[in-house]
């Protein structure tokens, strides 16, 4: 007799399942929808009202029907109680938004603050930070503000006192500009500031008044632990036992992050199930013990939330953690006092309980790859470890094919997540775990036990700590190798919508192969999702056609980088560089990594400033570069020098532009070079010996000018003429007066100018006769030190604006 004909999925058996799916949809429609607390609450009260209807009222006469209603009725009250939650959060949201514009009119300046502070951390930088809340404001016209808000503050004072947890305190900041993101390639700092509550960012100047130095609390427990793991572990490596033992990623230099990351090693220091289950295995050792007598449950269970609460409090109460603890808690309740352990609903339950203390945890990338990994190992393991032959699943080698296997099975499943947030995938992963992760079965208990009881005995831990010491070096080791390989990890320029739902049906059809009646059902909305997906990259490519324009915000200086419709990628100038600001390494270097470019097919630089050529050490150290072009204007600065000779070195062919040469890229389209004329009588300002360059693709052209000033423009002008007609004008010298002259514009007529520059900035840029001009010779206008970066795309017939921002 065939049972699996008959078969129905028990969705009974999974309550817990269904009400986070529910949750979820709630919060989904509360993002895309964004109701007011009011409206939120009249529909939960309106489906509620109905609810009541049909599961009281109508139930004796019509049970059938009035069963099926009111379960849909219970169901959209779910939706609807979290569409209210997330009403909630966007409430304080928005007042945080508010209060940080009203504190934005004072960025630069300094105020007086009273408030205390939370916590204390490290930025990535080494600065120690601050964050705060205060109480009391008092801005420099004598005005007090007494509304409540949080601040980040870096410390600006640079003395050895470091004020702890609890301190309460009277200073003098520096309110610093809230941050937006100004690039494709940038994290979001302010919306990740305001994503955790704070209305700014300072610098701490001066402290006046301190108070009540001494707090007990989670900050202060967790300074002492961390200021332990600095005693007994030698340098960089008390670094990772802090990381990897306590999730403290503060000291880690970005290197050893990076290389972290490429090796897919980046789990094992957000200290999440990986952690708990290594502190909780030897409890479970002693559970036989305890469940004989009632007694013994309880003190079992009370030991363990002691135990769970006590780590969870040292890393700072993470998502993840209190995810693993709670799963963990739930387990061994389950096992102590012979309840149902359903590992699936036991996930949901920690999602439920933290999705309703703070709903806005969905769009955390943190609760997203801690969630989905585990659904992963749930739903795919079993069936991924009936592949392996019986002889190799139990013994050593069982657990070390497990190891591999398992992390196999989580990278594999995380790719659409990793791939969209980092735009890098490890596929070294699997292999690195394997020698990593058995380690930590011994590293992690036993040196979160030094790093916590070494004031008990100094000497004896720092002594015993050795073991530990080792195991952190290999871990470090392992990840250097792996992480510093360029084959350990592929980059992802962008990923496609369609590809999460094959991820989900792929997923769900290795979790039912073993059901008929699903398998299939799973496996055709896989294929279904697959070719739309091949419809959505077929697209894709058709649009990879398109020319590409994309003028990167590098603050005063000019960098704009072009993706032809063959893939070629062209760079015009590339930024500035100061003592305080290299375009090369903060902009340019990260943008093209995040692209997946490690190569240059030309180099356009437009003459020899420091704002157009800032870049080019950077650059030339770190991609491959096949060809510059560059004015012949001799120029003596060091910066010159430095990356002419890094250009012999590299053997990187150097060629002067001229007007009336074409420069030979991409066959779909044209690049003209109109200025500077061959034999033009030399001008002590290399300005108006800019390389100019006009474009074509199709039936659209862009114009390039440089910073070319009045006489180079009017020699532009008056030999080219109405050639120089363009869709696109990138505004001449950041729309200074002496650039876009009404002579030059007059041939120019673009639809779209472009300008370049710092929203401050010492030279008065934009000057106003040249914004003028710009209005009246064209209809749309972009200044990067309002936009931010700006980018179009062009298919030969009409350029559009596209946004980066997601």
């Amino acid at each position: 007799m065939r049972h699996d004909a008959t078969y129905r999925f028990p969705f009974a058996a999974y309550p817990a399942l269904r009400i986070m799916l529910l949750l979820m949809a709630g919060i989904l429609l509360g993002r895309i929808l964004s109701p007011s607390l009011f409206s939120s609450g009249l529909l939960f009260c309106a489906i509620f009202s109905f609810w009541l209807f049909f599961e009281f009222l109508i139930r004796k006469k019509w049970p059938a029907t009035s069963g099926t209603v009111a379960s849909l009725f219970y169901s959209l009250m779910i939706v609807s109680a979290s569409l209210g939650l997330y009403s909630l959060t966007t409430i304080h949201k928005t007042e945080t938004i508010e209060t940080s514009e009203t504190l934005n009119l004072y960025a630069w300046e300094e105020v007086e603050i009273t408030g205390t502070i939370r916590s204390r951390g490290r930025s990535g930088s080494g600065r120690i930070v601050y964050e705060t809340e205060v109480r009391k404001t008092e801005f420099p016209e004598g005005r007090s503000w007494n509304r409540p808000y949080k601040v980040r503050l870096y410390d600006g004072i640079h003395s050895d006192t470091e004020f702890s947890e609890g301190t309460k305190l009277t200073a003098i900041i520096r309110f610093y500009e809230f941050p937006e993101r100004r690039n494709p390639h940038e994290f979001d700092y302010g919306g990740w500031l305001i994503s955790r509550g704070f209305s700014a960012h300072g610098e701490l100047s001066e402290v006046t008044e301190v108070e009540d130095r001494t707090h007990f609390g989670w900050g202060s427990i967790r300074s002492v632990v961390q200021r332990n793991a600095d005693a007994i572990f030698d340098g960089e490596f008390s670094h990772l036992a802090k990381a990897l033992l306590l999730g403290y990623k503060d000291d880690l230099n970005p290197e050893t992050r990076q290389h972290f990351n490429r090796a897919g090693l980046s789990h094992i220091m957000a200290v999440s199930g990986l952690h708990v289950g290594f502190l909780v295995a030897p409890f479970w050792l002693i559970i036989p013990f305890l469940w004989g007598s009632k007694k013994g449950k309880w003190i079992g269970i009370i030991l363990l939330t002691i135990l769970l609460l006590l780590y969870a409090g040292l890393t700072g109460f993470s998502p993840s953690v209190s995810r693993a603890s709670l799963m963990a808690w739930l387990l061994t309740y389950g096992k102590l006092f012979h309840k149902v352990r359903n590992s699936i609903n036991l996930t949901a339950v920690a999602a439920i309980i933290i999705l309703a203390i703070n709903p806005s945890q969905l769009f955390e990338v943190g609760f997203q790859l801690s969630f989905a990994a585990v659904f992963i190992i749930l739903l795919i393991l079993p069936e991924a470890q009936r592949s392996i032959p019986k002889n190799y699943r139990y013994g050593f080698k069982g657990k070390l094919v497990m190891v591999v296997l398992v992390s196999f099975v989580v990278q594999l499943g995380l790719f659409p997540i990793l791939a969209h947030y980092f735009n890098e995938f490890s596929i070294a992963g699997p292999v690195a775990n394997a020698l990593v992760v058995p380690l930590l079965s011994f590293t992690v208990p036993v040196g979160l036990g030094f790093v916590v009881f070494t004031p008990v005995y100094p000497p004896l831990f720092q002594a015993a700590a050795i073991p530990v010491q080792y195991s952190l070096e290999w871990i470090h080791g392992v990840a250097d190798y792996f992480g510093g390989r360029t084959f350990s990890y592929i980059t992802v320029d962008e990923t496609q919508f369609l590809l999460f739902f094959v991820w989900l049906f792929a997923i769900l059809f290795i979790a039912s192969i073993r059901l008929p009646r699903y398998r299939w059902k799973m496996l055709i909305a896989c294929l279904i999702s697959l070719n739309l997906l091949f419809v959505e990259l077929s697209i894709r490519n058709s649009n990879n056609q398109q020319l590409k324009v994309t003028f990167l915000d590098v603050g005063q200086a000019d960098a704009v980088h072009i993706r032809t419709p063959s893939g070629k990628n062209l760079l015009i100038d590339a930024g500035r560089w100061s003592p305080m600001a290299n375009s090369g390494e903060r902009v340019l270097l990260p943008y093209f990594e995040s692209k997946g470019i490690d190569r240059l097919d030309a180099v356009i630089l437009s003459h020899p400033h420091a704002d157009h050529i800032g870049g080019m050490p950077v650059l030339i150290e770190n991609l491959e570069i096949d060809v510059i072009y560059q004015s012949d204007y001799s120029y003596d600065s060091n910066l010159y020098h430095t990356y002419m000779s890094l250009a012999a070195e590299k053997e990187i062919p150097i060629k002067y532009a001229y007007a009336g040469d074409l420069i030979d890229l991409d066959p779909t389209l044209r690049l003209f070079v109109v200025g500077p004329e061959k034999d033009a009588p030399r001008d002590r300002n290399p300005n108006n010996h800019s390389v100019a360059v006009k474009m074509v693709y199709g039936n659209t052209s862009f114009l390039f000018s440089g910073d070319a000033e009045v006489s180079q423009e009017r020699q532009i002008a008056s030999r080219y003429g109405d050639f120089l007609e363009s869709d696109l004008y990138k505004v001449g010298h950041h729309a200074s007066n002496t650039s876009s002259t009404e002579y030059f514009m007059q041939f120019v007529k673009p639809e779209i100018t472009v300008a370049s520059l710092a929203f401050r900035n010492q030279f008065g840029h934009p000057g106003n006769e040249a914004v003028t001009r710009l209005h009246h010779f064209s209809e749309k206008q972009k200044f990067t030190s309002l936009n931010g970066a700006v980018r179009f795309t062009s298919d030969g017939e009409k350029i559009q604006k596209v946004s980066w921002r997601n």
